[in-house]
């Protein structure tokens, strides 16, 4: 079954049914065709946005009462369901139950399946994307009740809007959860994130300055904000942590994570981070140790690509502008060496042209 429900008129068929359901009182139905409606609309689906919307607008009453059978049928749903009928095997229905009965009950009742939520998202923070239900509802749940999730858990959900970057329930989410400017996990992020806790504000916006996900080089406004947090932090010292950070770029993860691409793979949410970073450093004075860092950080990120490849590219790229932005002699040796062992063809096209510049 697809991700997605390709078909929208189900919905609409699905939702009239809730609203007959619903206007004469058969709550034991609402409930049950809301389920079989999660458990065939298709993965990420679930009864749909429009429907959650809808139960969450019924009466306080009428919520509970839905959100407590649902609870009710999680804890016994080999007793109470039908895989053949619900097409789905026992786990999928729980995970849809909990997801449905706690996106329901928000603020109403914050102890509903509480264990359960908690307990899945743990789970959710040793992978690398979410799939297969829409668990930021839990998450919404443990916001409203002021229990808020760790960052691995956050880290989990930035990465999955990357994949799943149309859905609006998880972007509203992340609107409300707040966190640090980096998915830990990585060598080089716990290592910024620590230097952040020390260094104070500045060096949080700093790690925050990342690189627009669509941009190639950075803008006249970038770079404007950019000189203005150089400045506050102290030029020289950023650039000695950067260039130490950049050290440990490529190395295995700290938190391996289930589904990744391996245990050296880029958190796709931190790379943009790492590429205002390559960023920053070319607004410095161009240095000999400042142009060997970016030339390594080149070579690192094209060094045993993850299966797609997509993220480590987009840093050897920052790498390759920020040594043309510098300018100077030693940036040119160092470009001048890129090329000659640079195989990549998209990186050394970027490589060709900041040396045919002025």
């Amino acid at each position: 079954m697809s991700r997605w429900l390709r078909n929208p008129e189900v919905l609409v068929e699905q939702a009239a049914q809730y609203r007959e359901l619903a206007g004469r009182g058969d709550l034991a139905g609402l409930a049950r065709a809301v389920m079989l409606a999660a458990c065939h609309n298709g993965s990420m689906t679930g009864p749909g946005v429009e429907a959650m919307h809808w139960l969450r607008g019924l009466p306080a009453a009428d919520r509970l009462e839905l959100a407590r059978t649902w609870a009710s049928w999680h804890s016994r749903v080999e007793q109470v369901w039908s895989v053949e009928e619900f097409v789905r095997g026992t786990s999928y229905l729980r995970g849809e139950l909990l997801v449905v009965a706690t996106g329901v009950a928000r603020d109403l009742d914050p102890e509903l399946l509480l264990i359960e939520r908690q307990a899945r998202l743990s789970e959710v923070a040793g992978e690398y994307v979410v799939s297969g239900h829409r668990d930021w509802e839990l998450a919404e749940a443990e916001i409203a009740a002021e229990r808020i999730p760790g960052p691995p858990v956050l880290a989990a959900f930035r990465r999955t809007l990357l994949d799943y970057h149309s859905e609006p329930g998880l972007r509203a989410l992340l609107t409300r959860f707040a966190g640090p400017p980096l998915n830990p996990g990585e060598a080089w992020a716990d290592q910024a994130l620590a230097d952040a806790a020390v260094g104070g504000e500045v060096w949080h916006a700093l790690l925050a300055h990342a690189a627009p996900a669509t941009a190639g080089a950075p803008s006249v406004k970038w770079v404007r904000t950019g000189r203005e947090l150089l400045d506050a932090a102290e030029p020289e010292i950023v650039r000695l942590r950067v260039q130490q950070w950049f050290e440990l770029v490529g190395r295995e993860r700290t938190v391996p994570l289930r589904g990744s691409h391996g245990r050296r793979s880029y958190d796709p949410f931190n790379v943009h981070a790492l590429r205002g970073l390559a960023w920053l450093l070319s607004l410095l004075p161009a240095r000999d140790d400042t142009c060997d860092a970016l030339a390594r950080l080149v070579e690192t990120a094209l060094r045993g690509l993850p299966d797609s490849g997509l993220h480590p590219v987009r840093v050897a790229e920052a790498g390759v502008v920020a040594l043309a932005r510098a300018g100077n002699r030693a940036a040119r040796t160092e470009l001048e060496s890129l090329r000659r062992r640079v195989t990549h063809k998209t990186v050394l096209r970027r490589i060709n042209r900041a040396l045919a510049g002025p």
